[in-house]
């Protein structure tokens, strides 16, 4: 089959839009090298999108060892227009405004959220419509609302929520036609992937474990964010560590998350100290005083952690394996005790490390899903 002109052409303008997100400042004569068309060509797409404003020029770069002109340096627009990411959590809400290049203009966190069926909708609506009041002013305004989800999403919809009942609410549906723009649902690891992997050009296979209320693993093969066959991959959550163990919401028992996730050893730890009011922080600082409650916790939740890591690195022989926590944030040798305990010939080869971004990660991969389906793009490097 031969494509048309017009696809070709889209095809082409693509391309060169992924290659200027990606490689800041670059030139027209850059362009035509490193993707194969032609001057002409180039030059014609180039005026089209300036034209749109999807790009700018910024001045002269420097000039061949042939010498000539100096070119003529092209980068994305930022201010092409913005978009909003929402990190919607068992029991807050986490909401980003960045440019298109990645870089954001304000964050709000709404902690301690009831997170209701029967409002979450009207909330986000409330929420998202006050964030706008500080919006900048660009061309073409909001192009696009990402909402990262705690449980399993497919096809856009929400298939399981173990920690909220959220499943199969139309969200993406009532925020798009209340904003006039799409709207994607997402699963919390897999942009936490995305957005690792938009830090990096040398990583290609990687795999980045979200621990929170729950524990998932976004995956990314051959730079390419992998879904499954039912958009479930990457569900470690529910990986069996303990047989015949403890019972989880998903059906099964001994799940990975119902021994180490966030909400997990927090419970356990207010449990075991008679503490109710204990947070997150207040576990770490009692681990780093030595306090025996938290010692052990934390110790177990690396002892299980190392398992999933070990049967991740087995499955898809990633390079990397970044965990994003708010315990490894605060506990800096987390990752480092993981890795210690990875000891085959397989996995002592992968190199688990914190996530680049830490806790604005996930917002910073909706950021980053929402802009490229804007530029149509498979692709882009994050300024945060």
């Amino acid at each position: 089959m031969f494509l048309n002109r017009p696809t070709m052409r889209e095809q082409n303008e693509n391309l060169i839009i992924e290659y200027i997100a990606n490689h800041k400042p670059s030139s027209r004569m850059e362009i035509s090298d490193k993707i194969g068309l032609n001057k002409a060509s180039v030059s014609e797409i180039v005026k089209n999108l300036l034209n749109r404003h999807f790009i700018e020029e910024i001045g002269s770069g420097e000039s061949t060892v042939q010498g000539g002109r100096r070119p003529i340096m092209l980068q994305l627009n930022k201010k092409a227009g913005f978009v909003l990411s929402i990190d919607l959590g068992y029991n807050y809400i986490d909401i980003l405004g960045c440019y298109l290049n990645g870089e954001s203009w304000e964050r709000k966190l709404y902690p301690f959220r009831d997170i209701s069926r029967s409002s979450i909708v009207s909330d986000l609506k409330l929420i998202i419509t006050d964030f706008m009041k500080h919006a900048p002013e660009t061309v073409y305004g909001l192009t696009g609302i990402t909402v990262a989800i705690h449980g399993m999403v497919f096809e856009n919809a929400i298939y399981f929520t173990p920690y909220y009942d959220l499943q199969d609410l139309p969200i993406a549906e009532a925020l798009s036609e209340h904003f006039d723009v799409p709207v994607f649902l997402e699963n919390e690891a897999n942009l936490l992937a995305l957005a690792d992997h938009a830090c990096t050009d040398t990583l290609h296979n990687i795999i980045s474990v979200s621990v929170h209320s729950g524990v998932g693993a976004g995956i990314i093969l051959d730079d390419q964010l992998y879904r499954g066959e039912k958009g479930l991959s990457g569900e470690i959550g529910h990986m069996v560590v303990v047989p015949n163990g403890l019972s989880c919401p998903c059906g099964n028992h001994g799940c990975l998350e119902q021994y180490c996730s966030e909400k997990v050893l927090l419970d356990h730890y207010r449990h075991r100290t008679g503490n109710a009011e204990a947070i997150i922080p207040d576990i770490c600082h009692a681990y780093h005083n030595g306090e025996q409650p938290a010692v052990q916790l934390i110790h177990e939740m690396i002892q299980y952690m190392a398992i999933a890591m070990n049967n991740i690195a087995m499955l898809y022989n990633p390079e990397t394996i970044f965990i994003n926590s708010e315990v490894s944030r605060l506990i800096p040798s987390f990752a480092d005790k993981i890795q210690q305990q990875l000891s085959s010939f397989i996995a002592d080869k992968v190199k688990v490390r914190q996530s680049i971004l830490g806790e604005k990660a996930i917002l910073f991969g909706g950021a980053a899903l929402a802009t490229m389906n804007f530029l149509n793009i498979s692709r882009m490097r994050l300024e945060p």
